[in-house]
């Protein structure tokens, strides 16, 4: 399963020290080096025993929406998931319900922690070092050897953690027309898009969907296939995948987690302060003292993404005509902030 350089000595050492050095050789840029067709194939029969096990690693309750059906190909094919949080590793392999390797973009939260490592090493893992050149274009060649040899590939094309409130401005890296809040989620990369053009293989959306009112549960829908042809224009296909998975997330969110604000206030406090407490939780779970390591994520946003055929609407301008009403009793309640959901007052 793969050629682990390191002998059993290095395992047991990095047993000792809860971290997985031993894998390190996943990083060459060498495809051989990196993968071997037995791995895809005995990954295949352990991964039902993995996907039960890893179910007891996460505090949320699973519930599998749907999946739709897919077709017996000769190929692999790309299942692409929308990004939240580090339960996104669990819960997509339980959702999508087959074998797969995952592209993994943080090599020191994988060769830092044991069971990180090990866990995603098991079900089969393409690690990536995304701020270099090679290591980009070598997880294209490896994503490629696995599809081309049976196996199927899981990555998260939105590049990092959708939890700035639906992806409010980016002003470190001024990349408005990537990130909107009105976008459940976040505009997506389209190397995986380019590899299905170019090997025939089909583009599977997933969808999950976290509810933290009452018991913690993730929603989750396996959607229809993609196919990309070699005439499509790849941009547009992109943007056409983007709004599916969208219409399936509101789907779920319409379908489980309808609330009235309140009603839930009362019980748990002030929303938004509930919100940031989460988010801090979601992000301590990566923390790892050894190398004092805490996931930053506005250091996790890669741009270069596809530019994006349709601009993107802010509250600002989507409210814009607010401005030109002569307000008086009966219309003041246009003005409300709660309303409208704009970000600041006129």
């Amino acid at each position: 399963m793969g050629k682990i350089k390191s002998n059993l000595s290095g395992f047991i050492y990095d047993v000792k020290n809860n971290r997985s050095h031993s894998l390190n050789y996943l990083l060459s840029n060498d495809v051989q080096e990196a993968l071997s067709k037995e791995g895809i194939h005995i990954r295949k029969i352990f991964a039902p025993l993995l996907r039960v096990i890893y179910g007891f690693q996460s505090d949320y309750k699973f519930v599998l929406d749907s999946r739709e059906p897919l077709k017996h190909t000769s190929k692999g094919k790309i299942f692409i998931v929308n990004h939240r949080q580090g339960d996104d590793m669990v819960f997509s392999a339980k959702a999508v319900g087959k074998s797969g390797y995952f592209v993994f973009g943080n090599p020191v939260l994988s060769l830092e922690s044991l069971t990180n490592g090990y866990g995603l090493w098991a079900y089969g893992m393409i690690l990536v070092e995304r701020d270099k050149k090679e290591s980009r274009k070598s997880c294209y060649d490896k994503m490629k050897y696995v599809l081309e040899n049976g196996g199927n590939v899981i990555i998260f094309p939105e590049g990092y953690w959708n939890l700035n409130d639906n992806g409010q401005k980016d002003s470190r890296h001024n990349a408005d027309n990537h990130n909107s809040e009105n976008w459940l989620i976040q505009d997506i990369n389209i190397g995986s898009l380019r590899l299905a053009q170019e090997i025939g293989c089909e583009i599977v959306p997933t969808i999950l969907h976290y509810d933290e009112v009452g018991e913690m549960k993730c929603y989750a829908k396996r959607g229809k296939s993609f196919n990309i042809a070699k005439s499509d224009d790849i941009f547009e296909k992109k943007d056409e995948i983007l709004e599916y998975m969208t219409t399936c997330y509101w789907d779920l969110m319409k379908k489980y987690s309808v609330y009235n604000r309140s009603e839930i206030e009362p019980s748990v406090g002030d929303l938004k302060k509930q919100w940031e407490e989460l988010k801090r939780k979601l992000l301590s779970f990566c923390d790892i003292d050894s190398v004092e390591y805490k996931l930053d994520l506005e250091n996790e946003k890669r741009i270069g993404k596809a530019p994006v055929k349709e601009g993107v609407i802010t509250n600002e301008e989507a409210f814009e005509h607010l401005e030109h009403i002569n307000y008086n009793k009966n219309n003041a309640y246009l003005l409300s902030r709660k309303l409208t959901g704009r970000n600041k007052k006129y």
